[in-house]
């Protein structure tokens, strides 16, 4: 039996990362996690925060449903990892709220339990884990966080400096006084803005594919009358 190269192995585990964290972005592409964007990420630190507990959530859930997920039912998958996340979510807020920012914790306390059920985990931990190897589900649990982190990121710095003129409660010297984008329908807008300028980019890139295949054609028919 022919056993996949290292290389090959490497290439699916980076197409899988691409695709996860940019060409399908969960939130741009398939709107899966949008709800903690829009409510909590008004402000770069809380939505660097929840980026990081969608990662210390993902990653161990991940790893523990590609081992075990197809040996359970199916009715004792969710309640599984929807356990698993709420430990690992409390110790999180735990940490957050002794040793970091009580500021910060106070600010997320009612979000950072609800990523336990955040539809990231329930589509990517109770979807793609379960049946996908360690390897692989462990590559798509890294993107799926990082595509999340990297949209939430973006707005809720926007929202941050857009409102308080500030980025990490730093100020930047830049005046662009609106307080309004720390309401909900400023993060509406700006993933919209996100998720159209990501289908421009993948249409301009399928139209690029297409104009290279039709370059080629006539060079074939040249040859075959040849």
């Amino acid at each position: 039996m022919h056993k996949p190269t290292a290389s090959h192995s490497g290439w699916k585990l980076t197409s899988i990362f691409f695709d996860t964290a940019l060409r399908n972005n969960l939130v741009l592409v398939q709107a899966i996690g949008v709800c903690p964007i829009i409510m909590a990420g008004a402000d770069l630190k809380s939505g660097v925060a929840l980026a990081l507990c969608t990662l210390i959530t993902l990653l161990p859930l991940s790893l523990l449903m590609s081992l075990i997920g197809r040996k359970l039912a199916n009715w004792l998958q969710p309640a599984l990892y929807t356990l698993v996340a709420s430990v690992l979510l409390a110790g999180t807020a735990l940490v957050l709220d002794h040793w970091i920012s009580t500021a910060l914790y106070a600010k997320l306390h009612l979000f950072i339990p609800l990523m336990a059920v955040n539809t990231i985990v329930t589509y990517r931990v109770g979807g793609f884990s379960i049946g996908n190897r360690p390897a692989a589900a462990m590559m798509d649990a890294l993107a799926s966080a990082f595509g999340f982190g990297l949209v939430i990121a973006i707005v809720s710095a926007l929202r941050e400096l857009v409102a308080s003129n500030t980025i990490w409660n730093i100020p930047v010297g830049i005046t662009l006084p609106l307080p309004e984008a720390a309401q909900s329908f400023a993060a509406f807008i700006l993933l919209g803005l996100m998720a159209a300028a990501l289908q421009g980019l993948s249409r301009r890139h399928r139209s690029d594919d297409l104009d290279e295949v039709e370059l080629l054609v006539p060079d074939k028919e040249v040859r075959e009358d040849a």
